[in-house]
């Protein structure tokens, strides 16, 4: 009796160790897709060698808009844990669009192997973390140490030094010295004395979703084009026999997970981060939205929008006018998700076979929305900037666009160095992220200034 005793114990013991593990990958505690990667590790795994280490944590939530579980990144406040009575902002930032979701040479068989292929390209969720870097520039422009220019680029070139000796830099980029003069010297502080003060922006919560291609907007039609994914899992895995055939000319495929209603998964991932305690009793009622490329368009969209639960708004290279997108040849070619988000993407057709809903383009549209809310001057909470060489003829003229209704002069920027060309690509974005910051940062002051501060 006395061995059944223990037996038992011990089940009973197992069963609660079980069921807290589980909970705990509720709550989104496991490992990332690609824990192997080394800046993903560096960022979320330090060492105790290191001498920088940063607050970066994966979450996961089921997501019952699309159907599986979607993962997100949140960077932390340094002092986060330090003292609990201190409350935060938040900022989302949403990534741009991925073009090997096309799968132009995928091949894979097994969701082993697209797990993979997936890992080498990066997932979408990853790219403000490992392209923009965020979580670096973000710790030193919210460090209380660096009180002069010239102390803030110092610091970000060491923190992007410590970052390349641990495997984390992209091959063929620029060197943490170049990074940090182009962040600071060029494009936060152009033409300055480097040993102007400078002050530390307001610590905010970051939060990096995963919008797959799906342009963080609910589809025209609401179908679901792909066979159903048996893996409902958070990493983007899928088998051959998931992708979607697009064309008949030429042979395109398209990836899992591209399409679905990406506007109401968003706004389920704030409901699902306000629910959350822990963020509850340390988060200010106060957000932000920025993005770049696909994802500059989702913020100003959903900001212009939705301007009760943003008091802020950036874009960098943003699609701020996609009525501009209406060739449909270049569509099914190059972003075969505009048609079926905005339209009918009709599969195994010529693209003249495919439609535009030009009522829904407008009502998503962010320079229709600025004339539908009588916005004809630009508000102190609105930044957008974009590239001299971008590339995408949609992009110029969308801006071009957006800063004739707000009667803007330009907010193109020019070619300077080590900002890649000022050109459609992580590093321009990057060389632009502190001044992204910046922006949100001062209209988070402003509103502190003007508005007591709410109590737990």
């Amino acid at each position: 009796m006395e061995i059944k005793s223990r037996n038992c114990s011990w089940v009973i013991l197992l069963s609660i160790l079980l069921i807290l593990i589980g909970s705990l990958k509720t709550f989104g505690a496991q490992h990332p897709c690609c824990p192997e990667d080394p800046e993903l590790f560096y960022l979320l795994f330090p060492k105790p060698s290191q001498r920088f280490h940063y607050l970066v944590q994966y979450k996961t939530f089921f997501s019952n808009v699309l159907g599986k579980e979607k993962g997100f990144f949140i960077i932390l406040p340094e002092d986060f844990y330090q003292n609990p009575k201190l409350r935060y902002p938040i900022l989302y930032l949403l990534h741009g669009y991925n073009f090997h979701r096309r799968g132009w040479s995928w091949k894979a068989q097994s969701p082993e192997e697209a797990r993979s292929i997936l890992c080498q390209v990066k997932e979408e969720e990853y790219h403000w973390l490992l392209h923009e870097d965020i979580a670096l520039i973000a710790y030193a422009m919210m460090d209380s140490k660096n009180r002069t220019y010239r102390e803030l680029q110092r610091s970000l070139e060491d923190r992007f030094d410590e970052l390349s000796r641990h495997g984390g830099f992209i091959k063929g980029d620029y060197s943490p010295k170049e990074i940090a003069l182009s962040i600071v010297s060029h494009n936060l502080h152009p033409g300055g004395n480097p040993d102007d003060p400078f002050h530390p922006i307001q610590k905010m919560v970051i939060i990096l979703p995963d919008g797959d291609n799906g342009f963080y907007t609910d589809e025209n039609e609401g179908k679901k084009l792909f066979p159903e994914t048996k893996d409902q899992r958070v990493c983007d895995c899928f088998n051959s026999e998931e992708y979607l055939n697009y064309s008949l000319f030429p042979f395109l495929r398209m990836k899992p997970g591209g399409l679905g209603k990406y506007e109401s998964h968003f706004l389920e991932l704030l409901r699902n981060i306000d629910a959350q305690s822990i963020y509850r009793e340390r988060l200010f009622p106060l957000r932000g939205i920025g993005g770049m490329s696909m994802g500059g368009f989702g913020a100003m969209k959903l900001g212009l929008k939705y301007p009760h639960l943003f008091q802020s708004i950036s874009s960098q290279s943003g699609l701020l006018d996609i009525g501009l997108l209406s060739d449909k040849w270049m569509l099914k070619m190059v972003l075969p998700e505009f048609l079926e988000v905005f339209g009918r993407l009709e599969t195994r057709k010529l693209p003249p076979g495919s439609s535009l809903d030009l009522k829904h383009i407008q009502s998503n549209n962010p320079v229709s929305l600025l004339k539908q809310k009588g916005i004809d001057q630009l508000p102190h909470s609105v930044y957008f900037d974009y590239g001299e060489k971008e590339g995408y003829p949609w992009i110029t003229e969308g801006n071009q666009s957006f800063e004739k209704a707000l009667s803007e002069r330009s907010h193109q920027i020019p070619i300077q160095p080590f900002n890649g060309n000022s050109e459609h690509n992580y590093q321009f974005w990057r060389s632009r992220s502190g001044n992204i910051l910046r922006h949100h940062s001062d209209v988070f002051q402003r509103i502190f200034s003007t508005k007591p501060q709410p109590r737990p």
